[in-house]
């Protein structure tokens, strides 16, 4: 119900096509039913009764009919196309743009590839049932109930056969259906994984060839294939038993009309016209409903496809709330007060709640225009932690302050307007180099791109292009180095001009003189900095330091305060000065 309630919803701005639809198939439907009657009584007429006179003019009707009917049809297959077609439009624009105000917890719930296959594959499922079932659902109980009426005015019991008939096809369409409804769910889930499969392999490819891994890819790439391919087979081979039986079940139909018909014929309770004519009533009776369980299979096929649209639809935004109304002119002040901070949907295990935590406990406070650097290993938290200032995640307990206020009290866009962060893997979008500039400010001017561009050391490389900042970057710019790419993404962040700017490990793929101009511009701006890096040297004048093991401080202060007192920082500095 909850399915057929969220296609309504984005029928209805379509509904006068929609409704138009299955009234061209009932005008195609009528027109097709009085066929039988026509040529029934050409028949009676002009070949037994031997009335040639008749032949003309009824043919006329029967062309004149035909003429009606192929005219409702073709409108009808028009406004259900449309119809469908603005219909799969707008599903995966709307699940586009709930896509894009996913948080970084919903990401992390559901992966890109089952994300892609969503919007793709299973839209154009639903799409296409709608199209078919716009004609097919209505042609089927229409054509049904004016076939059935003819037959019964004509002879009630010739009625009767079919009626003997209905219990088997019902028994034989419902028991395969529901045999074959959770191995169209199973078909979907494991194109996920091909999906997720051949989206790593392209994404990797110079790792796989780097390691030689080609034949492993391929065996895995094969599981997926396979596990997929015998799973669609599996739901195929139930999905085929249905068209013997029907076919079956109409060719015992005619026979028994042809019998009963010969009977009342030599008992004169018949014409040869009216047996030709139920002939052709039963078959259009029996091929509406092999048409209705066709139509029946789609829907039951693409209920899985709409059930997972709606898994995305219907994804409540984590956090929750867009914040308060306490206006954010400016970040002067950032505090984490005894802050909590764990993975939603980790497994869990015999662990504490501490233990499973990505931060434990805490608490800083850094003042306008100061520097605070985060060093520590892998895991340890670092990440998490800048996560938490633009609201990417929210604390599980204690709270992220800005001007001495918790951070919920304001606008979540207007904390990100504040923020310039350059993330930890770089990300650029097939465009040129100046429109990727300005994603952070779409109203810059020529000179701040270039002004911005030189302060993060990018210039000289830009210049040297011979389309300059026109320059076309691929897909994830593959035709930039690393150390590119990140120079680009820091003046992205640079024309800005944010308070708060947060360096993700951003400058691991420069060198070191490259690295110490971008710092020195650093320096000298106004803006509260926080960096996160691996190299001591590279933060030994920061004006703060905060060291991080396994979610929690083990340290805090200047340089020259962790050298003297911290042992954990005085083993880091003796493990890369050496």
């Amino acid at each position: 119900m909850n399915n057929l309630r969220e296609i309504f919803k984005f029928l209805r701005p379509h509904w006068k096509l929609a409704v138009a639809a299955p009234l061209l198939v009932l005008l195609e439907v009528v027109a097709e039913v009085i066929q039988p009657e026509l040529m029934s009584e050409i028949v009676n007429k002009a070949v037994v009764g031997g009335d040639s006179s008749v032949i003309i003019p009824i043919g006329v009707k029967m062309l004149a009919t035909t003429i009606v009917g192929l005219f409702g049809g073709l409108l009808s297959i028009y406004a259900a196309g449309k119809v469908s077609y603005a219909f799969g439009a707008d599903v995966r624009k709307a699940m586009f743009d709930k896509i894009t105000q996913f948080s970084f917890e919903n990401l992390d719930k559901m992966e890109s590839a089952s994300l892609i296959t969503r919007m793709t594959n299973d839209v154009t499922r639903v799409q296409q049932v709608v199209q078919a079932s716009m004609r097919l659902l209505f042609r089927a109980p229409f054509l049904f109930v004016g076939a059935f009426f003819m037959v019964l005015s004509m002879n009630a019991s010739i009625t009767g056969i079919l009626l003997a008939l209905l219990p088997f096809l019902i028994f034989s369409i419902t028991t395969i259906l529901r045999k074959s409804f959770p191995l169209f769910m199973q078909v979907q889930e494991k194109t996920d994984k091909l999906n997720a499969v051949t989206q790593e392999n392209l994404a990797g490819i110079r790792v796989i060839k780097a390691y030689v891994r080609e034949e492993g890819e391929k065996e895995r790439f094969a599981e997926a294939n396979n596990d997929l391919t015998g799973t669609s087979l599996k739901s195929r081979k139930l999905m085929m038993l249905m068209m013997p039986s029907l076919s079956m079940t109409i060719n015992i139909g005619i026979v028994l009309v042809i019998w009963v018909g010969g009977v009342k014929v030599n008992a004169g309770e018949m014409n040869i016209g009216e047996i030709m004519a139920c002939i052709n009533y039963l078959s259009q009776i029996l091929f509406s409903i092999m048409m209705a369980s066709m139509v029946i299979t789609n829907i039951t096929e693409a209920q899985a496809s709409m059930t997972r649209i709606q898994e995305v639809l219907n994804t409540e935004n984590r956090p929750t709330d867009a914040g308060g109304d306490l206006p954010l002119e400016s970040i002067d002040e950032l505090e984490f007060d005894n802050v909590f901070f764990k993975y939603e949907g980790k497994i869990q295990d015999e662990k504490t709640d501490v233990d499973r935590m990505a931060l434990k406990g805490i608490s800083f406070k850094l003042k306008k225009g100061e520097t605070l650097a985060i060093i520590g290993g892998t895991g340890s938290g670092k990440t998490s932690l800048v996560n938490l200032i633009p609201r990417f995640y929210d604390a599980t307990s204690g709270s992220v302050k800005i001007n001495g206020n918790d951070i919920k009290m304001y606008n979540r866009n207007d904390i990100r307007q504040q923020i310039g962060t350059v993330m930890q893997k770089p990300l650029l979008f097939s465009e040129s180099i100046e429109e990727n500039i300005k994603w952070g400010k779409p109203d810059a001017t020529s000179e701040e791109v270039a002004n911005c561009c030189k302060e993060a050391q990018i210039d000289d490389f830009i210049s040297s292009l011979e389309e300059g900042y026109k320059y076309q970057l691929g897909q994830s710019a593959n035709n930039l180095s690393g150390g590119q790419k990140q120079r680009i993404s820091i003046a992205r962040t640079l024309v800005r001009k944010p308070g708060l700017i947060i360096l993700d490990d951003s400058l691991s793929a420069v060198d070191f003189k490259t690295e110490a101009a971008i710092r020195h511009v650093l320096t000298a701006l106004n803006s509260t900095k926080i960096i996160i890096a691996q190299r001591i040297s590279s933060i030994k004048e920061a004006d703060k330091i905060l060291l991080l093991e396994n979610g929690s401080m083990v340290g805090f202060g200047t340089h020259d305060e962790l050298i003297q007192n911290n042992t954990v920082y005085q083993e880091i500095y003796k493990s890369q000065t050496n």
